[in-house]
């Protein structure tokens, strides 16, 4: 009786303890079903996160982001809403209107609303946690865009940055339960939605500045169309003179400036300029010497005067370490005579053509801008037919001396070769330059100005 009694217990503990162990197997298994399925939707997120990190356009982020939760079981609409100010913020109110769709924001495709911020917050209160209650009355139309009666269960993400609320992301499902409907969903769609937000703050940033970039280039553009109106024709020719010109600036715009302008039938006034620096704001200061020579009454003044009238102005304009190099100078065919004035300028070259050997001409003065009350010397050089006269500013000495390491007057000589000629003298210098321009950037502007005389 007793050892019936003991094979009994032993036989009841033995199926308690398979019973146990097939509950613990099956919790076991459970637990790691559990946390496969863990597994699998962290290496989602982080695979989701990746790919819209690597968007480069806000309509590519979105469109990355639908494709991807849209395979996710239940989740059959996904949108984001952004705030009206917060895109105004972003790409600036003037452009807001203008550049909506060119910074990839399309709200035609359904996939996206844009709301004023206090609507945004209506919708989604104050809250700035995933939310999984009923919206507002139609706030699935603004929310949901083309699919608001389809939506039965739907999950509210709201966007934070920098404590402001941007815009939120939107899930719905045509059921009453979809793949964040979960104990860990809320924690998870509150990660997605904080990458989400400094991913879409990025891509906005980046447009931003490549519409600004535009709209400076634009301008750039207009203003380099002006700054060449305002130089002269690229060649004159009357009876007893030739003039050719070139114009190169480093940049879009340049500090470089030439002229020249008829004072009389027989005398002629032509100045070279160049400012320091480049860009902008040397192109600015090259416009105001363009404007200071056509408003100011120079026909009867010596060059020297004129020079020093000029300097006496820009002494007052130009700031800090600003200043110009020029020269200016009066040709009278007349008495076959050229008066010259240089403030600091790269030394004009007289060729002569009878003697097929050229000659640099060194008026002495400082550059224009610096010292007030500066003094400059004029000279007065005889012309004969045939000489020509080369003004030119430093960038195209620099040209020369990247083409053959030095730079000597011999080497402007050896252009001329055996032909007296402006045009071939011209074509030499461009060639120059342009071999310059096709191994590397020009260093600096780069201007020429040849007078001949016949």
């Amino acid at each position: 009786m007793k050892d019936d009694f003991y094979q009994y217990q032993k036989e009841i503990t033995i199926q308690n303890l398979v019973f146990e162990t097939r509950r613990l197997e099956k919790e076991i298994k459970r637990f790691q079903e559990k946390a496969a399925k863990s597994k699998s939707i962290l290496d989602f997120h982080d695979q989701l996160e990746k790919d819209f990190f690597s968007a480069d356009s806000l309509e590519n982020l979105i469109i990355k982001l639908i494709n991807c939760l849209q395979i996710r079981p239940n989740i059959d609409f996904v949108s984001i809403c952004l705030s009206k100010q917060y895109l105004e913020t972003m790409v600036g109110p003037d452009l807001y209107e203008q550049y909506l769709d060119r910074i990839g924001v399309s709200t035609k495709l359904g996939y996206l609303s844009i709301i004023d911020e206090s609507d945004l917050r209506k919708y989604l209160g104050h809250h700035d946690k995933t939310q999984f209650q009923k919206t507002p009355q139609g706030s699935h139309h603004i929310l949901f865009p083309n699919h608001g009666d389809e939506v039965r269960s739907h999950a509210l993400i709201p966007l934070i940055l920098r404590s402001q609320m941007i815009g939120s992301l939107n899930i719905g499902s045509i059921l009453v339960r979809h793949y964040y409907t979960t104990e860990e969903g809320p924690d998870l769609l509150d990660r997605l939605s904080a990458k989400l937000a400094i991913a879409i703050d990025n891509i906005l940033s980046h447009k931003r500045q490549a519409l600004q970039n535009e709209i400076l280039d634009r301008d750039i553009n207009s203003a380099a169309v002006l700054q060449k109106s305002l130089l002269p024709a690229s060649s004159l020719q009357t009876e007893s003179l030739e003039i050719l010109t070139s114009f190169h600036p480093c940049q879009k715009l340049g500090g470089d400036f030439y002229d020249y302008m008829i004072l009389s039938p027989s005398r002629l006034a032509v100045i070279v300029a160049d400012v320091a620096g480049h860009g902008i704001s040397a192109a600015l200061i090259a416009a105001m010497l363009k404007v200071s020579l056509q408003m100011d009454n120079i026909g009867d003044l010596t060059p020297e005067d004129i020079v020093s009238k000029i300097n006496r102005k820009f002494c007052q304009i130009l700031k800090h370490n600003d200043y110009m190099t020029l020269c200016y100078g009066i040709i009278d065919t007349k008495d076959s005579v050229l008066n010259l004035v240089r403030a600091g300028h790269p030394y004009p070259i007289l060729y002569r053509a009878s003697l097929k050997d050229a000659v640099e001409l060194r008026p002495s003065g400082p550059p224009v801008g610096i010292e007030m009350e500066a003094s400059y010397e004029n000279m007065e050089v005889r012309l004969h037919p045939g000489d020509m006269i080369f003004f030119y500013t430093d960038g195209l000495t620099d040209a020369i001396s990247h083409k053959s390491q030095s730079f000597e007057i011999n080497q402007l000589v050896s252009l001329w070769g055996e032909k007296s000629d402006a045009d071939y003298l011209l074509e030499g210098f461009h060639s120059i330059i342009e071999g310059v321009i096709k191994e590397k950037e020009l260093g600096d502007d780069t201007s020429l100005l040849i007078v001949k005389l016949k």
